[in-house]
């Protein structure tokens, strides 16, 4: 014999109370009579009306972030129930346990932040939460009588007896749970609200599943974005360059990894064919002037990459006798695996200091990027073998190719304002360079143009890992000269000291921080920039000034700084000298006159319109004649206010 309510199997025990045996365990009156029916009954479910229903799927159709779905569903619920108080908990089973997400009671804000801190860990006595998650069924209780302490206070401080809780689940995997208060132990009205609950669970779990995968897909693309672009780029663009894809691979950990040594370590055979080797590929300097030092011998036998198998393993530096020759003090190692092929066997190693650990969503996103560049590497040996002939020839469609991907993939989208920017590649293909580039919150946009000496894809590469530096830079709120600073530092170290083929660039930054009308800018041997006045319908010619990059180890001599305001009609514009350069037939110059014209006669278009009119206007002046540069234009615009 068991209850009906509530399904217990053992033996009724239970009480007298005015004339009734009442269960111990739910509350509700037992029949004691064996018959072939029950006389008690569940009680039925409410009647539910259209318009309830249809709020709710209404609400499941939307598509706002998770905080927004499950903040929206607790008020709605908490309306329609009429409820001293209703919750949201959400299950992460991967930490094994269960956070407060969204709550809604009567007591208003205060009470409900102590809601908030609500955490049930793991390895804690949950009780009925880890009951109804472990089940996979609704579970009522009273919060004087659970172990866990801050399911009491809750209880004590909102003032009220008990709760239902209610699964999330999608085929028995619990996602969540839905929480409701009473005032009073009321396990038959809880009853009546179980029937109401689970129907709209089981609609919510399918929504609440998507915006989880939704709300990790979304972060992930956060984490690799700017990530994985580099390392991407290089395994199909920079196969001859194998030294190349290590930069990038270093350069881009320091977007995201707060490490305090950024190193991949490479085992090979000697030149003897007979030996094992380690090689480290080191990252070094501050983030503002980073150098990177490959193909360093490391002594030591380095044991314990063997025991990272497919994932990585995290190790204290006291355990790892090798770590001397890397850095000092006590850290935490993760070594995560790249590579492993019968030409070399390749590790990421990162460290962080003692007082830090590394969380399991960051080793996720390492590993994630340890295997995108080992994509990169065996890219390279097997495009290696396969196409050394067809190199040379396709060797301009692949740089025009990476032009493209460095490129502002949508112009950043700011009230009152027009952006534009543009390349014509040459079919020389050269290192012309712009972008956007916008801080996470949205307040501050840098704008980038530049030019890298040499065509093909020497000029390319250089002109990506320029980018990453740029981009990694960004996040620390720089201003323009620093930037140019550390450009010049990265350029002279890795691409002219002691190169037989050396590269340097020229580079105009400006910075604008969106709640002022002030463009800072500062200038490395770029040209002018151009700003059109309306109120003295005039332009004015700025010139950046500064220093070619990558030429001198120090450039301190050569600091500029400048800065200039926009008006409602104004707008500024930033060019290389494939624009002023461009040859008509007769090889006469387009020059900055015709510039100017181009200027004046578009200057009431939208500015990408005006941007393609004075690309016309250069076609239509060299006729026939091969384009040899690039052309790349890029600025903005301050609308008039309606």
């Amino acid at each position: 014999m068991s209850c009906v309510f509530c399904g217990e199997s053992y033996k009724p025990e239970g009480k007298y109370g005015q004339g009734k045996f009442l269960c111990n365990s739910c509350g509700r009156e037992w029949i004691l009579e064996k018959r072939k029916r029950n006389r008690a009954k569940p009680p039925e479910a409410p009647s539910l009306s259209n318009e309830i229903l249809l709020e709710f799927l209404s609400l499941f159709n939307t598509s706002p972030n998770l905080d927004d779905l499950l903040q929206d569903f607790t008020n709605l619920a908490f309306r329609k129930l009429n409820l001293p108080g209703i919750s949201v908990m959400v299950y992460e089973p991967r930490l094994d346990r269960i956070l407060v997400k969204s709550c809604k009671n009567k007591k208003g804000p205060a009470l409900e932040k102590l809601a908030f801190r609500m955490e049930i860990k793991k390895g804690e006595d949950n009780g009925p939460l880890g009951q109804s998650i472990e089940t996979c069924k609704s579970v009522y209780y009273r919060f004087k009588d659970q172990p866990h302490k801050q399911i009491r206070q809750y209880g004590r401080v909102n003032q009220v007896e008990s709760e239902l809780s209610v699964p999330i689940h999608l085929k028995k995997e619990v996602l969540g749970l839905i929480n409701v208060d009473y005032e009073k132990d009321d396990p038959i009205q809880a009853e009546k609200d179980r029937y109401f609950l689970e129907l709209i669970a089981s609609q919510f779990a399918t929504t609440l599943k998507n915006r989880i995968l939704f709300e990790v897909s979304q972060t992930q693309s956060r984490n690799f974005r700017n990530l994985h672009s580099a390392a991407l780029k290089l395994s199909s663009l920079g196969f001859k360059y194998r030294t190349e894809i290590f930069r990038v691979i270093l350069l881009s950990l320091t977007e995201f990894s707060e490490s305090d040594l950024f190193a991949l370590l490479e085992r090979k055979t000697d030149e003897t064919g007979k030996n094992q080797i380690i090689e480290g590929h080191l990252l070094t300097g501050s983030p503002r002037a980073p150098e990177i030092k490959l193909n360093v011998h490391l002594k030591g036998e380095w044991s314990v990459l063997k025991q990272t198998g497919d994932s990585a393993i995290q190790i204290d530096s006291a355990n790892l006798k090798e770590w001397k020759t890397l850095g000092n003090g006590k850290k935490h190692l993760a070594i995560l695996p790249v590579l492993r092929s019968d030409n070399s066997e390749i590790w990421i190693l990162l460290a962080k200091d003692e007082s830090l650990h590394w969380s399991t969503e960051e080793i996720d996103v390492l590993n994630a990027f340890a295997i995108q560049a080992g994509i990169s590497i065996q890219n390279f040996h097997l495009f290696h073998q396969r196409a050394e002939k067809e190199r040379l020839d396709k060797e301009i469609e692949i740089a025009r190719d990476l032009q493209r991907s460095l490129l502002p993939r949508k112009m950043p989208m700011q009230p009152g304002y027009e952006f534009g920017g543009l390349m014509i590649p040459a079919i020389g293909v050269g290192g012309d360079y712009y972008d956007f580039i916008t801080d996470p919150s949205n307040k501050e946009t840098y704008i980038c143009i530049g030019d890298v000496s040499g065509k093909g894809v020497p000029a390319g590469i250089v002109m990506a890992t320029v980018r990453t530096v740029i981009h990694s830079l960004v996040r620390k709120n720089p201003s323009p000269w620093e930037i140019l600073v550390t450009v010049n530092t990265y350029l002279y170290q890795n691409y002219f000291k002691d190169s037989v083929s050396p590269r340097f660039m020229s580079l105009t930054i400006i910075h604008w921080d969106r709640n002022e009308n002030r463009f800072v800018f500062s200038g490395g041997g770029q040209g002018s920039i151009l700003i059109y006045r309306k109120k003295e319908d005039r332009i004015q010619e700025i010139q950046t000034g500064g220093v070619v990059l990558g030429i001198e180890a120090e450039i301190d001599g050569f600091e500029n700084k400048g800065e200039f305001s926009l008006e409602p009609g104004d707008f500024f514009l930033m060019f290389t000298d494939g624009v002023w350069e461009a040859m008509d037939p007769e090889e006469r110059l387009f020059e900055m006159d015709r510039l100017n014209d181009c200027i004046y006669s578009a200057k009431k278009e939208s500015f990408p319109s005006m941007l393609d009119t004075i690309v016309k206007e250069i076609k239509n002046f060299t006729g026939e004649r091969e384009q040899t540069d690039d052309i790349t234009l890029i600025g903005m615009k301050r609308l008039i206010s309606k």
